[in-house]
């Protein structure tokens, strides 16, 4: 048992945020991975990345990983942003449609049954992204 919590300690251990490096951007517009701060290398710093103690191959590879995950989250952010920006005109068109038949006053059946053919298009619609319905 003590041996399996040695083991389990070093893995911990190993895998430890230990080290920061920088990617910098020289001023040409090319991009560099460093140990020292970006400035001691005449450069702009692009992003920061903590990585494991291990040879400076695969830090990058570890910081290129990190950069490459945090990309794909901000992607998957600017996707669900999106998403709530159609939600919200789907709704206000819905919202609209449902007001003209609110006051109970008579609508000509040139504008009921286009409505109805909407309302099924938003509902579908509605659903399919995920929208939350008040």
């Amino acid at each position: 048992m003590k041996t399996l919590v040695t083991c389990i300690a070093v893995l911990l251990a190993g895998s430890a945020q230990a080290g920061t490096i920088y990617l910098c951007k020289a001023y040409n517009g090319s991009t560099f991975w460093a140990q020292a701060h970006c400035n001691q290398h005449n450069a702009l710093i692009e992003r920061i990345e903590h990585v494991a103690d291990v040879p400076w191959d695969q830090q990058v590879q570890q910081a290129e990983q990190g950069k490459a995950a945090r990309s794909q989250q901000a992607q998957v952010s600017a996707g669900d942003s999106q998403r709530e920006t159609r939600c919200a005109q789907l709704v206000a068109e819905r919202n609209k449609i449902e007001g003209r038949y609110t006051n109970w006053q008579w609508q000509p059946p040139e504008v009921i049954n286009p409505d109805q053919q909407r309302m099924r298009g938003l509902r579908a619609e509605l659903s399919a992204n995920r929208c939350a319905v008040q």
